[in-house]
């Protein structure tokens, strides 16, 4: 049986306000709802005017038929995590993400029965994307430009694959250790952190130039073993043959899987583990600075304090209490 919903209907179930509740801080900006058409939640985080998260955790177990008036549609960027599926024949993908770009909406959407799913999914108002991908002129780039589109023109959309890169910003939302300012700081740093690598390979694809290297689930698990390594050897890490010796990786697919799950280079996430943990054991330890820079590896004073101020933007003394 498949339900058919109008839009003003749709809306009035999803917005109960008996069933609003805000989280356990009282944070006024994230407001946790319960799904209403199967099992599981929704949350709406708003960061700010024109940019929201939401983080939807549901099973739904009967198809429905959306019907929507033209709408004007932000950007919007969808990841999927698929957590168990009950349905021999489901078509859901969970390594895909979905990107929208602005413009009119469709007037109809049709929602399948799914497994429990966790859906990340970030909206921006067109103008901010503009402001942030504008070149020197105000103009965006042409490969860009298609992803903003007047009010009255049909929306861009795709389907892509999703890099372990990717999953990664999107679990670091999903286990997010703030609160308050702090957390609002923190989520639009990972938005904005997903947004780019999006961005990237629609730029590569507009180039014809976009190829990603699966890795197998062993070479993934590895490269979680090569971080180990690096975090238990922060004073003398080993080389990148020794790593990828020691993890059983050739150099080149260590080098490259790395990049593609942390998203950055074996040594730039060594430099950045370091730099974070200076900070902690400045500002929460009775440590000087000439300890904490012995302590995450570094044998020589100015050099630990050009990194810092680099990383920062301050000098390691103005952290300590």
């Amino acid at each position: 049986m498949t339900l058919i919903l109008s839009q003003a209907d749709y809306l009035k179930l999803l917005y109960q306000p008996d069933i609003i509740q805000q989280n356990e801080s009282g944070e006024e900006f994230d407001i946790t709802r319960k799904y209403q058409f199967g099992e599981g939640y929704w949350r709406h985080i708003q960061l700010r005017d024109s940019i929201s998260l939401e983080i939807s955790n549901y099973q739904q177990p009967k198809s429905f038929i959306l019907k929507l008036h033209e709408r004007k549609h932000p950007l919007e960027f969808r990841f999927f995590v698929l957590l168990e599926s009950e349905f021999k024949d489901i078509e859901f993908k969970a390594g895909e993400y979905f990107l929208s770009g602005s413009g009119m909406a469709s007037e109809c959407a049709v929602f399948e029965p799914s497994a429990w799913v966790i859906e990340v999914a970030i909206h921006i108002h067109p103008n901010v994307f503009h402001s942030f991908a504008e070149n020197a002129s105000g103009k965006l780039p042409k490969e860009l430009q298609h992803l903003i589109r007047r009010w009255d023109q049909p929306t861009y959309e795709r389907y892509g694959t999703k890099t372990p890169a990717m999953l990664l910003a999107v679990q670091q939302i999903l286990q997010c250790p703030y609160q308050g300012f702090t957390k609002q700081i923190y989520l639009e740093g990972k938005v904005w952190e997903l947004v780019a690598m999006v961005v990237e390979q629609e730029l590569q694809l507009n180039q014809g130039c976009f190829q990603i290297n699966a890795l197998k689930p062993s070479d993934i698990d590895r490269i979680y073993n090569v971080r180990e390594i690096l975090l238990k050897h922060l004073d003398n890490p080993p080389s990148l043959i020794e790593l990828a010796r020691e993890v059983g990786l050739n150099d080149c697919t260590m080098k490259q899987g790395f990049k593609q799950v942390f998203g950055t280079t074996v040594f730039g996430y060594l430099h950045n583990h370091r730099m974070e943990l200076a900070q902690k054991l400045l500002i929460e330890r009775n440590m000087n600075v000439t300890e904490v820079a012995r302590t995450v590896g570094y044998a020589s004073l100015p050099s630990f304090s050009n990194a810092f101020r680099k990383k920062f933007g301050v000098s390691p003394k103005s952290c300590q209490k």
